[in-house]
């Protein structure tokens, strides 16, 4: 029997079970004290119940993230079904790559968007950098899955996470936690909350952590992978009669000595003789398993001729820097039977550092990468009710992003390459959404959701960095510095090249829901959406990518049982992508074949996803959530084109011979087949307080993160070159055992909590970089954390 005729199973009997319930009221005394709490959710931009939401979300609340101890956006790949974060990049350690159902983004630039978009207290947030930012005295965390455009806009194909904080409220009240744990693990964090008049708040928040690395060089002594973080926010809100206004601001900055690298093997036929007894040493091995040897760039002669500012950049260790702020403003006001909002948002995010690709100290490739960005973004919703049965919400968004993004590599320790452009994005979108109830049960909602992008980018690039734009460099396409296609006459100071683009698309939505009985809730909805087109900006002269587009069929079924003591969450989806924004190889005219983003394939992911929560006696609460997808290119739809001499192939394109490849054998990439994360929580009374012990299983399925394939032309030893290649690209599935004991004190409010994360200390992948028989030679492998424990004080007054 397979996983997906097990799961149906178990969601037919459900289904059997709810019917033959009891009817009764969805909330009574006695379910508020020892049944499953309901939970008040905005995934449709409105509050109503999680069990009458007709999405797939999984919310969190503030208790339910202390206990799972989710700090920040990557933790939270251990608490909801089809959601996985990847970490690990040649760009630094400050990005994630977030993916829900397959859809993600593995290069995610300025001028390329993510697939999932992050909402923080209603603003959009641009760049996934700030997903590693922290999660502080937060009220609820959503996961919504599957396309979320008419309402949430663009780059939410695979869905969308929206975090909510806690306002400001009219008790006088506060919140002090300390923690100490493993690699001197030393955190601070403080909450006030002060009613200042009647009807006006204020919240402070803050908190200060500084860890030791989880890795060392024994070369240097030096930590790597450490930590040091600082995070405030505050918020000021008053309420009014009829209306209210919430301002708030919030800063974050994470500094560390390089992201947590190793060299998981080398190709001798690529890397120069010299540099083999070096990388040999450093070399990933399991008794090293979190240490590596990486020095960062190495100082190279002729330098002298280079601008100091260049010259900084040589003999320098890994590191990386990480800042975000913003300032919001949000002003609710009641207009009869219309509710108006308006939502203004300014975002800053920062991230800057270095990376040692290869994790040793012989310098194959060190990559200083960094981005810079303001957005501003205002929008406006009216809702309402036009009948009793007729409600809606409609409105209008814009933003606009300008910002910079860099790449400055040392290869096989030479003199560094520049890759620098200057990007200004925006976007307009107007949309509106309807639910019609058919009966006193069934609800019907259509929803459309139009918008304008323009996506405009300038290239600085230049061979190397430091070096005046218009002197002689040998080997350049240019025959110069600057490397691009010009726009405008290139000097010693100017070197751009001008990239426009204008795109407009829909989103839509129609659904039905049904609620059967009280305790059993349906529904069935299609969807389409679309992640934002962009441009290419590691080099010049290629052409931009359209928005990739995605539409899906979901129906799930949401169920409360045996008074409230069981509830079982289920949906099952397919999904359709057309022009997906794929890194293959193509041809450009007047550059010929080069690999680069492009629109390339369609391809369809299906899958089912479920959530259990039980409370089988008094104090104990047993959760699972899963998810078992799949994916396949639809045939014949993505191919490159592979030069292979003497092969006498052709192609529509005119390259001599040069082979066109089908690609649509290759696995999706970041798409587990298997997900589970399962927890249990005792909460037993003790003395004057009570004693809670948590266990918490978290594993996840092998995934993809590169994948190529051979010209049938080609020959047997580039075939199995190709092969190799595709195994390191594929991460073997993982699984991490957490665990929390906690007793806390009726009066005062005092807690006193250990934990362990990775307690069996398994050592396992991230990811791996696989480039074993192009340009480097190398495969990087990026490690997860290993086991940590500590202890926290938290006392709440």
């Amino acid at each position: 029997m397979t996983k997906a005729v097990v799961l149906g199973a178990i969601a037919t009997g459900t289904l059997i079970a709810a019917w033959g319930q009891p009817a009764h009221a969805q909330q009574t005394q006695s379910n508020e004290t020892t049944g499953i709490q309901d939970i008040i959710v905005t995934a449709r931009r409105i509050e109503e119940s999680l069990q009458t939401t007709p999405i797939a979300v999984t919310a969190l609340s503030s208790q339910a993230l202390t206990t799972a101890k989710v700090e920040n956006v990557v933790d939270l790949q251990r608490t909801a079904p089809g959601l996985v974060i990847g970490r690990g990049s040649a760009g630094g350690d400050g990005i994630v790559f977030v993916a829900i159902r397959g859809q993600g983004n593995l290069q995610p630039i300025l001028a390329n968007d993510p697939a999932v978009a992050t909402y923080v207290d209603g603003i959009y947030i641009p760049r996934p950098s700030t997903g590693m930012t922290d999660i502080q005295d937060v009220e609820r965390l959503e996961v919504l899955r599957g396309p979320q455009g008419t309402l949430f806009g663009r780059n939410t194909t695979g869905g969308a996470i929206n975090i909510i904080t806690k306002d400001p409220t009219d008790q006088r009240e506060g919140r002090f936690k300390a923690e100490f744990g493993s690699y001197n693990n030393l955190g601070v964090q403080s909450t006030i909350n002060l009613p200042l008049a009647e009807g006006l708040a204020i919240r402070v928040s803050g908190a200060i952590n500084d860890r030791d690395g989880y890795g060392n060089n024994p070369l240097t002594g030096r930590d790597f992978a450490d930590n040091n973080s600082k995070f405030l926010r505050g918020k000021l809100k008053y309420i009014g009669n009829g209306w209210d206004v919430t301002l708030s601001g919030d800063w974050n900055r994470q500094k560390n000595s390089g992201q947590q690298i190793a060299l998981w093997t080398f190709n001798p036929a690529i890397v120069p003789a010299p540099f083999q007894p070096g990388l040999t040493a450093g070399l990933l091995t399991k008794d090293d398993w979190w240490d590596n040897t990486a020095t960062g760039t190495s100082v190279p002669a002729g330098i002298g001729r280079l601008t100091p500012q260049a010259q900084a950049l040589y003999g320098v260790q890994p590191f990386n820097t990480l800042e975000v702020y913003g300032f919001s403003g949000t002003v609710n006001v009641e207009l009869g039977q219309l509710n108006l909002k308006s939502i203004t948002g300014y975002r800053h995010s920062m991230n800057y550092g270095l990376s040692d690709t290869d994790g040793t100290a012989i310098p194959l490739l060190g990559t200083f990468a960094g981005s810079g960005s303001y957005y501003v973004s205002q929008e406006l919703q009216v809702s309402g009710n036009v009948t009793d049965g007729l409600s809606f919400i409609a409105g209008a968004y814009e933003g606009k992003e300008s910002g910079y993004e860099f790449s400055r590599s040392q290869i096989f320790g030479g003199l560094i390459r520049d890759s620098n452009a200057d990007v200004t994005n925006k976007t307009f979108g107007l949309f509106a959404q309807a639910y019609l109830e058919l009966t006193s049960s069934l609800r019907a909602v259509g929803g459309l959701r139009y918008t304008w992008d323009t996506r405009d980018s300038v290239l600085h690039n230049a061979q190397i960095y430091g070096l005046p734009y218009d002197v002689p460099v040998a080997g350049t396409p240019t025959g110069i510095n600057c490397t691009v296609t010009p726009t405008e006459p290139v000097t010693a100071t100017t070197c751009n090249q001008d990239q426009n683009a204008k795109f407009h698309y829909p989103a839509w939505n129609l659904g039905l829901d049904w609620q059967a009985t009280n305790d059993l809730f349906l529904y069935v909805a299609t969807r389409g959406a679309a992640k934002a087109g962009g441009w290419n900006l590691r080099a010049g002269g290629l052409p931009a990518f359209s928005p990739e587009k995605v539409k899906d069929v979901e129906g799930g079924l949401k169920v409360d049982l045996f008074d409230r003591h069981l509830r079982f969450n289920t949906a099952v989806f397919h999904t359709w992508k057309s022009d997906n924004q794929a890194i293959v190889n193509s041809f450009v005219p007047g550059i010929g074949v080069t690999q680069y983003i492009q629109n390339n394939g369609k391809l369809r992911i299906w899958g089912v996803e479920a959530e259990a929560t039980a409370v089988p006696w008094a104090g104990m609460t047993v959760s699972l959530n899963g998810s078992l997808q799949d994916g396949k290119y639809v045939k014949g739809s993505f191919n490159e084109i592979q030069v292979v001499p003497g092969s006498g192939c052709t192609n529509g394109s005119g390259v001599a011979n040069g082979c066109v490849v089908d690609l649509s054998g290759l696995p999706l990439l970041q798409l587990p087949k298997e997900q589970l994360n399962v927890s249990a929580t005792q909460k037993v009374p003790l003395g004057s307080g009570s004693f809670a012990v948590t266990g918490a299983y978290s594993y996840i399925g092998a995934q993809h993160f590169d994948a190529v394939r051979a010209a049938d032309q080609a020959s047997a030893a580039t075939k199995a070159a190709y092969e190799t290649e595709n195994s390191l690209g594929r991460v073997p599935g993982y699984g991490v055992f957490n665990g929390r004991i906690a007793y806390r004190f009726d009066n005062p409010d005092i807690e006193i909590a250990v934990y362990g994360r990775n307690i069996t200390n398994n050592e396992y992948l991230l990811r791996r970089f696989p480039d074993l028989y192009r340009t480097l030679g190398i495969v990087a492998a990026y490690v997860g954390q290993p086991a940590t424990y500590g202890v926290e004080l938290t006392f709440d007054y």
